[in-house]
């Protein structure tokens, strides 16, 4: 989790701890049982959200090492096919077998 996402959570929970064991001072001031509801849904909407995207960015994480291995293999393959061609002809013949290389 975001550092600022688990910040904003800590104040809003201090928030409504603070607020609800004081409503009666809390009414006085203007606040209704509505904006803390309120106040409870977007926190933990942003939990919410915040739990999704952990898990999204670890995924793409995952995605990312499989992408990155798959270029290596890859790679590793291209090198070993040109090498084999690169040891039986000589090169003259390489650009007919897609090799741009000229030693």
């Amino acid at each position: 989790m975001y550092q600022i996402f688990k910040d904003q959570l800590e104040k809003s929970k201090m928030l409504l701890s603070g607020v609800k064991r004081n409503m009666r001072l809390g009414r006085d001031a203007g606040l209704s049982e509505k904006d803390l509801a309120n106040l409870e849904t977007l926190s933990r909407r942003l939990e919410t959200l915040s739990a999704e995207l952990d898990k999204l960015q670890d995924e793409a994480r995952c995605k990312s090492e499989e992408a990155h291995q798959a270029l290596f293999d890859l790679k590793s393959q291209i090198y070993r096919v040109k090498n084999t061609i690169k040891s039986k002809y000589d090169s003259t013949w390489w650009s007919k077998f897609g090799i741009p290389d000229k030693r």
